[in-house]
C-alpha cells in the first residue's frame, strides 16, 4: 500500500509540475535551449512522458514491494540463525542525598 500511495502522489505531483511548467513557459524555454545545440526537432511530449512514467511506476510498485518482502525474509532468517538480539532495560531508583555542612568546633 505504501508504494501504491507513493506512486499516486508522485504521478499527481508530476502532472501539477508539468502544468506549472507549461503555464510559465519553462517547457518551451527548455525546448528552445536544446534547439540551440542543434536538436531542431527536440520536443517534450507530455502524453508520452506521462504514460512512460506510469508504466515505470507500476514496475516500481512491484519491485519495491518485492525488495521489502525479501529484506524481511532475510532479516527473519538471520535473526533465527543467530538468536536475535535481547535488549534489557533496567530502571534504577535514584535516591537523593542530603549533604550536611561540616561543623567547625573551636
Amino acid at each position: 500500500m505504501f508504494h501504491a500511495a507513493l506512486y499516486l502522489v508522485l504521478m499527481i505531483t508530476g502532472v501539477l509540475l508539468w502544468n506549472v511548467g507549461s503555464a510559465t513557459g519553462t517547457i518551451n524555454n527548455l525546448e528552445q535551449f536544446m534547439a540551440s545545440f542543434g536538436w531542431d526537432s527536440f520536443a517534450f511530449k507530455g502524453g508520452e512522458l506521462f504514460r512512460g512514467f506510469a508504466v515505470f511506476g507500476l514496475f516500481g510498485i512491484v519491485l519495491g514491494t518485492g525488495i521489502w518482502v525479501l529484506g524481511a525474509v532475510v532479516f527473519n532468517l538471520i535473526t533465527e540463525l543467530v538468536g536475535g538480539i535481547r535488549v534489557t532495560v533496567l530502571e534504577e531508583e535514584v535516591v537523593a542525598r542530603t549533604v550536611e555542612p561540616d561543623h567547625i568546633q573551636a
